[in-house]
């Protein structure tokens, strides 16, 4: 069994967790979580293979990895925050011929795993939240064996927009930033993926970007429910009002139910990097 560090739960990460952010997290996937699939795997992720699953949230990645890596592989799902560890661990389901992942508290600055652990890092959605995201990827590459592959894909909120144009997902993506700064922390990280990882000493990346778009469905609902979930933030950092909250959330969740209006999602650029 591997020990990592713990730590504190982040006070940047304004999202729910746990049971009140599972059903986010399971539209978040829903929308991206075929792409990420698609490139661990072209990125050799396979059986006997051990592998991090940083920033894991509910575990609906890391329990997917450990059907790959079979009974002889080995998967950590590692997250800062302890009712997501919790979650993960209650609602995971094992298939038979696959070892249960096991779930590690700790920060992705200092993971205190071991350096030359692990097979291949994963992670989506972690250092958009981080106001040392270039840390954590030198941890990453630390805690990587040679020849040992992340795959991370991060957002870029500015690309959200809907067709016919609507003046509330501009209002919504400038309230994100205005957030992101409050808390010391870019929402935007996606662009700057592919430099950060070379900077970070991996070798130069393969890039594919992803930017699902939809007239229907639970995952169009995905945009409202994080600002759903970013309301009590935004109003504690006085960057809106109640009243003004109120409104927005009622004008994202009406265009959710107009199926004349295509929501493009964020664009997630991602990037498979060798150490």
């Amino acid at each position: 069994m591997l020990e990592g560090a713990k730590g504190t739960a982040s006070n940047v990460y304004v999202f729910e967790t746990g049971d009140c952010g599972a059903a986010r997290l399971e539209m978040q996937d829903q929308i991206y979580g075929a792409s990420t699939r698609q490139m661990m795997l072209d990125s050799g992720l396979g059986a006997g293979m051990r592998v991090l699953d940083l920033a894991c949230g509910t575990g609906i990645v890391t329990h997917w990895i450990a059907t790959q890596v079979g009974p002889t592989g080995m998967v950590v799902g590692a997250d800062i925050n302890r009712s997501q560890l919790e979650f993960a661990r209650a609602h995971g389901t094992q298939s038979e011929g696959s070892r249960p992942p096991e779930f590690i508290e700790v920060n992705a600055y200092d993971t205190g795993f071991p350096s030359e652990s692990f097979d291949m890092v994963h992670c989506r959605l972690l250092l958009c939240h981080l106001q040392r995201p270039l840390d954590a990827l030198r941890e990453i590459h630390r805690v990587l064996k040679p020849g040992g592959v992340l795959v991370c894909q991060d957002i870029v909120i500015s690309s959200v927009f809907s067709c016919p144009p609507t003046k509330v997902y501009q209002q919504a993506i400038a309230l994100g930033h205005a957030l992101a700064k409050h808390l010391g922390v870019n929402y935007d990280f996606g662009v700057q993926l592919h430099t950060a990882v070379v900077e970070a000493g991996f070798g130069v990346p393969e890039v594919c970007f992803t930017q699902p778009a939809q007239l229907r469905g639970v995952g169009k609902d995905w945009w409202h429910q994080c600002f759903v979930e970013l309301t009590p933030g935004i109003i504690r950092a006085e960057l809106a009002t109640e009243d003004e909250m109120s409104t927005l959330l009622g004008e994202l969740e009406s265009l959710v139910l107009d199926e004349r209006v295509l929501l493009a999602q964020a664009r997630m650029p991602a990037v498979s990097a060798v150490k």
